[in-house]
C-alpha cells in the first residue's frame, strides 16, 4: 500500500538520487505490481546517474534485508516446530 501512496514512479518525470533511494527501498512491491500491470514502473526511466547509483544501492539493500529476515523467521519457526519432538 505505501508503495502506491508514496512511490508511484511517473514515467516523464525527472529523478534525482533521493527519488531512487526511495524507488530502490519500494523495489520489491512496485515489481510485484508491475507483473500485475504493466504500465506501472519499478525504475524510473527518466532520470540521473545519481539515481541510478541511489536506486542501485537500495534496492541491493532491500533485497539483502527482506532475505534476512524471511531467513531468521523460517529458523525462528523451525525451531519452534523442532520443540515438540521431545
Amino acid at each position: 500500500m505505501a508503495a502506491v501512496l508514496f512511490v508511484n514512479i511517473n514515467g516523464t518525470e525527472l529523478y534525482g538520487w533521493q527519488a531512487g533511494l526511495a524507488h530502490g527501498l519500494f523495489f520489491l512491491p512496485n515489481l510485484v505490481r508491475h507483473l500485475f500491470d504493466g504500465d506501472v514502473l519499478f525504475k524510473a526511466t527518466n532520470c540521473t546517474t545519481g539515481y541510478y547509483v541511489a536506486w542501485w544501492i537500495a534496492t541491493v539493500g532491500s533485497c539483502i534485508g527482506w532475505l534476512v529476515d524471511a531467513t531468521f523467521s523460517f529458523m525462528k519457526a523451525s525451531v519452534f516446530v523442532g520443540s515438540d519432538k521431545e
